[in-house]
C-alpha cells in the first residue's frame, strides 16, 4: 500500500519528479566523475615508474619526484654502479619537460632518453611503429592526438626536428604526456654530456635487495635510492595532495545538490497532499505507514537516480574521453559503492523535513470546510 502511494505521490506531477531523479542523477555523476579523475590521476602519475624494468631508481640524493625536485649527478657513476656486488645492471635514464606545438596546437611532453638496447625506462607499450633510431622519436598516443602527428611525421621541440618513429599507449599523464628517444640523442638534446638524471638498477638474481641497497648508498652518499613503489608514490603524492581539499569540496557540493533536489520534491509532494494524510490519520493510520510513505517517495527518487547517474558516469566518461586525452578516469567499483551510501543517506535525510511536516498534520482538517 505505501509503496503504491508513495509512487501515485510522485508521479502525479511527472515533470517534477523527472526533475528530482535528474537532480540526483547529476549529483551522483558529478561525485562519481570527481572520484573517477581522481583514480585515473593518481594511476597515471606513477603508472609509467611502476612499469620500468628495473628493481630500484638510484637519483641524486635529496630528490624524491620527478615533477618538483631535480636529480643529476655524473654518469660515471652509473659505471661505478655495475661494479658492487648484487648488481646486474644500471642503465641511465635521462628525463626533461619540454612544451610542444605543432601545427597550432600546444601541449607538454617529458622526452626520456633510454637504453634502446636494453629497454630499460622505455615506452610501456609501443602500438604502432618501432623503436626509435638517432633522430626519431615515440610519442603517447595522447600527445599524437593533441598534435596532429602519426608515424613518419616530424615534429619540432625545442627548434629541434625529430621523426615519429612510433606511437607508445600508458604515458598519459593528464596535464602532459611521455615522449621516448635514444639517450645518445636526449644527452645531446639536452646538453647532458658526462650526466645523468637517474640509473635504473636491476639487481642480480637471488640477491638480498636490501643488502644491495645499503651497499649503494654506503659507497655513494650523494646518491638515493627508492624502490618503484615509493618512487611512484612519491610523483602521485607531490600532485596529488594539490588536488584533494578541491575533490572534498566538490563532493560535498554534489551532495548537498541531490540532497536540496530531492528534499523539495519530497516536501512539495507532502504540502499537496497534506489533506489526503489528515485523512489517513483520521480513519486511524498509524506515523509510522505514513513514514514509511515518505521515505519509500525519496528511495524511488534517489535510486532512479543513482542508477541514472551510474550509467552517465560511464557514457559520459567514455565520449569525453576520446574527445580530450587529458580526461583520464578510472571508475573503481568501491567508489561506487561509496555513492551508493552517499544516496542512501540523501534518501534518509531528505525524508526528514516532510515526516516533520506529517507529524504538525491535524486530522480534524479533514472535516472542515
Amino acid at each position: 500500500m505505501s509503496i503504491s502511494l508513495a509512487r501515485k505521490n510522485l508521479l502525479h506531477e511527472k515533470l517534477r519528479f523527472l526533475i528530482s531523479v535528474g537532480g540526483v542523477a547529476f549529483s551522483v555523476m558529478l561525485i562519481l566523475m570527481i572520484l573517477a579523475l581522481y583514480r585515473g590521476w593518481n594511476e597515471k602519475l606513477g603508472r609509467y615508474v611502476e612499469d620500468v624494468d628495473a628493481d630500484v631508481w638510484v637519483l641524486q640524493a635529496g630528490a624524491a619526484d620527478m615533477f618538483h625536485s631535480t636529480s643529476i649527478f655524473p654518469l660515471a657513476l652509473v659505471d661505478e654502479l655495475k661494479t658492487i656486488d648484487g648488481v646486474e645492471r644500471a642503465d641511465p635514464l635521462i628525463g626533461w619537460r619540454v612544451p610542444v606545438e605543432n601545427t597550432g596546437h600546444e601541449a607538454m611532453t617529458i622526452i626520456m632518453g633510454y637504453n634502446t638496447e636494453t629497454g630499460a625506462g622505455g615506452p610501456m607499450e609501443i602500438v604502432k611503429g618501432q623503436t626509435p633510431k638517432k633522430g626519431e622519436i615515440i610519442i603517447d598516443e595522447g600527445l599524437a592526438k593533441k598534435i596532429e602527428r602519426g608515424i613518419g611525421d616530424t615534429m619540432t621541440i625545442v627548434d629541434r626536428e625529430f621523426n615519429v618513429s612510433g606511437i607508445s599507449r600508458g604515458g598519459n599523464v593528464v596535464t602532459f604526456q611521455y615522449s621516448f628517444m635514444p639517450i645518445e640523442d636526449a644527452r645531446e638534446f639536452m646538453q647532458m654530456e658526462g650526466l645523468t638524471n637517474y640509473a635504473l638498477v636491476t639487481f642480480s638474481k637471488g640477491a638480498d635487495a636490501d643488502r644491495v641497497t645499503a651497499k649503494i648508498e654506503t659507497k655513494f652518499p650523494d646518491l638515493g635510492v627508492l624502490t618503484k613503489t615509493t618512487f611512484a608514490d612519491n610523483n602521485r603524492k607531490q600532485i596529488m595532495e594539490a588536488f584533494l581539499p578541491i575533490i572534498k569540496v566538490l563532493v560535498v557540493i554534489g551532495f548537498i545538490v541531490g540532497l536540496v533536489v530531492i528534499s523539495l520534491t519530497i516536501y512539495t509532494a507532502t504540502i499537496e497532499k497534506s489533506r489526503e494524510y489528515g485523512m489517513l490519520k483520521a480513519v486511524g493510520a498509524k506515523n509510522r505507514h505514513l513514514y514509511k510513505i515518505i521515505f519509500t517517495q525519496s528511495a524511488i527518487a534517489g535510486l532512479g537516480g543513482f542508477a541514472c547517474g551510474l550509467g552517465l558516469t560511464f557514457l559520459s566518461a567514455d565520449i569525453i574521453g576520446r574527445i580530450e586525452p587529458s580526461f583520464v578516469t578510472t571508475i573503481a567499483a568501491n567508489d561506487v559503492v561509496t555513492v551508493f551510501g552517499i544516496t542512501i543517506l540523501m534518501i534518509l535525510l531528505s525524508a526528514f523535513i516532510p515526516i516533520r511536516r506529517i507529524v504538525s498534520i491535524d486530522p480534524a482538517m479533514v472535516f472542515k470546510a
